[in-house]
């Protein structure tokens, strides 16, 4: 059994799903999981409603017994936000600062642990990371990547900056596609991608047969990443069909055809009655340097409930190449939507399903895994 510490950016009381939360649950089923929580600052302490504010000053361990396993989760002291730092001299210094007050928890955890078969695991943190670093020396650290940092409006002025550097001291790196495996084979010698995975109980249906609610719909956040031309353009070519998003809208104007409703944020449990009654499935992303990276958890969601699934060109996608018709424009795009309607069957659907559960969070977290100790 290995001792696997997971320094977090996702925070662990984060109401959203995050792959670092969902593979990091599952390997408690066969080890042991530390998991040093994001670093919440003063200023979360005040306006995070999700922040653990006793767990920020108390420094007691929470233990949570998940499905799968026991998880140790460490919170530091409040941090000092450096976000709005401009002055690579002052972030320097307010950083060290912030790294010598992590150290206070890593010291704490290191107690009880001991370095053999223990792994430290820098999820998408690569500033603490770098600032960190020698607080677990002798200990191998491994670099979880799943977004092109360069591109994130929170963390692209420094994250940048910080994230090559702090390649340099790690052991390996661990992605989540394989446009980021490309980026970090030019930084790192041992790069290896772990793709991002289903939760399957959330999203297996009970129907094997077509839809025909005259819906179809997207899953997830509405932000920067949506093509609004493109979607305009499918609500105006299918007048009698509702388009739902399901998730937070981060846009905060747009225009769009009245046929295009906002459903807003709904827990994963209640995802799926909405999702079975949708006609097809779309993920209408821009294709830019941020998107390139992407390995979107959605398509899988949309697999395993058997749904019809049509994606611009965004990203590598060739995985998917059997299961889900990408398009290049808009006109093929809708094209792809009549066919996908038209054409959808029981075996098209049963083929879906089946894709999915080959690529469940369960089987991610063994590929991790193996990827730590590789």
């Amino acid at each position: 059994m290995k001792t696997i510490i997971c320094h977090s950016f996702p925070a662990w009381d984060t109401p959203y799903v995050k792959s670092t939360i969902e593979i990091i649950k599952r390997l408690s089923s066969d080890h042991r999981i530390i998991f040093l929580d994001y670093p919440y600052t003063l200023k979360d302490y005040f306006a995070n409603d999700h922040a653990p504010k006793t767990a920020m000053f108390s420094r007691k361990c929470r233990v949570f017994n998940t499905e799968f396993g026991k998880v140790e989760v460490y919170n530091s002291l409040p941090t000092i936000p450096v976000n709005w730092v401009e002055n690579k001299t002052l972030f320097n210094f307010l950083m060290w600062i912030n790294g010598l007050i992590q150290s206070l928890t890593i010291s704490q955890i290191r107690k009880h642990v001991t370095t053999e078969e223990t792994y430290v695991v820098n999820a998408f943190n690569p500033v603490y990371g770098y600032f960190t670093s020698k607080y677990w020396k002798g200990l191998p650290i491994s670099y979880y990547s799943y977004d092109q940092l360069d591109f994130t409006p929170w963390a692209s002025k420094w994250g940048k900056v910080f994230e090559p550097l702090f390649v340099r001291k790690v052991n390996r790196v661990i992605v989540s596609s394989s446009g980021l495996k490309q980026k970090f084979d030019a930084l790192h010698e041992r790069v290896f991608c772990v793709k991002n995975g289903v939760t399957l109980d959330h999203f297996l249906g009970n129907r094997m047969e077509k839809t025909h609610f005259r819906k179809m719909g997207y899953l997830g956040a509405f932000d920067e990443r949506i093509d609004l031309k493109l979607l305009s353009d499918v609500a105006k070519a299918f007048p009698s069909y509702l388009i739902e998003i399901l998730g937070p809208n981060k846009i905060t104007s747009v225009s769009l055809p009245p046929n295009v409703i906002f459903l807003g944020k709904k827990k994963p449990n209640d995802l799926l009655p909405v999702i079975e009654s949708w006609d097809v499935a779309l993920i209408p992303f821009l294709s830019t340097e941020f998107t390139r990276a992407i390995y979107p958890l959605k398509i899988n969601e949309y697999l395993a409930a058997g749904k019809p699934v049509i994606s611009t060109n965004f990203s590598d996608l060739s995985d998917f190449e059997s299961v889900v018709r990408v398009a290049d424009d808009s006109e093929s795009f809708i094209d792809g939507i009549k066919k996908e309607i038209r054409y959808n069957n029981r075996l098209k659907i049963s083929k879906r399903v089946s894709f999915a559960k080959a690529n469940s969070w369960e089987h991610r977290a063994g590929q991790f895994v193996k990827a730590l100790s590789a």
